[in-house]
């Protein structure tokens, strides 16, 4: 587990079609989340290296109490929120 962080915060690429697919599923649950763009962001890929080392993957969410999701399934990610 991280450190908390204010809200949702989801790591991804433009390039990546699972990262597109958990943000619009995001956005249809009406999820308030900021998105870091490892290509784009400066220091997001350093916030990413931290968090999973050089195994990461996209999408990889974490959540306001620190825990980290890599690449959740809908469900797993519902179940997680609670909803």
């Amino acid at each position: 587990m991280s450190e908390p962080t204010s809200k949702l915060i989801v790591y991804g690429a433009r390039w990546c079609p699972g990262v597109t697919l958990m943000r619009a599923h995001l956005d249809r649950l009406g999820i308030d989340y900021e998105y870091r763009d490892i290509d784009r962001d400066p220091g997001a890929m350093d916030e990413l290296f931290a968090l999973r080392g050089k195994a990461w993957v996209v999408p990889t969410l974490l959540l306001p109490d620190g825990t980290v999701l890599d690449n959740p399934s809908r469900p797993e990610l519902k179940q997680t929120l609670g909803l």
